[in-house]
């Protein structure tokens, strides 16, 4: 078998689609709807990893809406906030920052290259250029993701920036990180977890609304009707990883612990979007800050910044694969 990397054109469920694959794994990406990766899938066994929903069609989001009033699948950039609120200083103050950022409401631009994928698109009511390139490694499955943001005002810009991902879960996968971090409780729906508000616990323990521990790494199953959040400390090992020991599937991310020292994990156990087929997924999100409303970020002062007619970069490396244990996965990861 030949390991050349194949990047083309095509459609994804009627919208234009561009795909990169090799003999190992394959990226599917609507440069239209925000960007968004659509599907991420293990060729040799066919493991779709992203979640997705038949029931809800791709839609051209109109710019400030309610994320979970689309599709609510799938690999989005939220920047720069996650939740919606207001821009709280100078000379934006009051600005109103939409719900998962302005990025996956916003049509991309795209150019082919020959390993990979140029993306890139402007903010609507902030000046910057939002720049992403995607590249597929010839003999793994193994994706990069560099990005880089630029300042287009002479004013500093205070933002927060997450990855998105929505991975489908099964019933019995483990989220692995490096450690026992130290890990907030930000919201719940449902009763699998509670907790203050950025109350601090060590992964991967949390506590039930009576007060029981819980190990969160664990995923149960979809009856739980649950939605949740935490964020844990990235510490010196950038990595995390979601690992199904029956299938012996993975996929997780490695980066840069200096850039992106935080990860966010949301977990919805068919608990969410409010209407319609409910998700079945979880979300690991390396990112720059916490929590997910940018005004709450900036007042921790747990925000990045972008100088006045300055850049900032970052990247993340996504691996998929095979292993026999979670031990095996750390030692891939780490």
């Amino acid at each position: 078998m030949s390991n050349a990397i194949k990047v083309s054109s095509t459609t994804f469920k009627s919208w234009a689609a561009v795909v990169l694959e090799n003999d190992f794994a394959s990226m599917t990406v609507l440069p239209e709807i925000g960007g968004k990766v659509v599907s991420i899938k293990a060729l040799p066994t066919n493991r779709e990893f992203l979640w997705q929903d038949d029931t809800r069609p791709y839609r051209l989001p109109q710019y400030g809406n309610i994320f979970g009033s689309y599709d609510a699948s799938g690999f989005d950039d939220c920047f720069p906030t996650i939740g919606e609120c207001l821009y709280p200083e100078f000379p934006w103050e009051g600005i109103t920052v939409p719900d998962h950022g302005e990025m996956w409401c916003t049509s991309w631009l795209c150019e082919l290259q020959e390993t990979g994928v140029y993306l890139h698109a402007y903010g609507v009511r902030f000046p910057y250029h939002f720049e992403k390139w995607i590249t597929l490694s010839p003999d793994a499955g193994t994706f990069s993701i560099a990005y880089c943001v630029s300042n287009l005002a002479s004013y500093d810009f205070k933002y927060s920036w997450a990855a998105h991902p929505l991975f489908a879960a099964c019933e019995g996968m483990r989220i692995l990180l490096p450690g026992q971090p130290e890990t907030r409780f930000v919201f719940a729906i449902g009763d699998r977890i509670g907790g203050e508000f950025l109350e601090t616990h060590r992964w991967p323990w949390m506590r039930t609304p009576s007060g029981d521990p819980v190990d969160y790494s664990v995923i149960g199953s979809p009856s739980l009707a649950a939605n949740d959040k935490v964020y844990a400390d990235v510490g010196d090992a950038g990595w995390c990883a979601l690992h199904h020991p029956e299938s012996g599937d993975f996929i997780g991310f490695r980066f840069s612990p200096e850039k992106l020292p935080y990860l966010g994990i949301c977990i919805n156990h068919g608990a969410y979007p409010f209407e319609g087929v409910k998700g079945f997924w979880v979300a690991l999100e390396p990112c720059t800050g916490y929590p997910d409303p940018l005004d709450q970020v900036i007042a921790l002062q747990k925000h990045a910044t972008l100088k006045g007619r300055g850049s900032a970069e970052w990247s993340l490396t996504l691996l998929l694969g095979q292993a026999d244990s979670d031990e095996a996965v750390r030692q891939i990861m780490s």
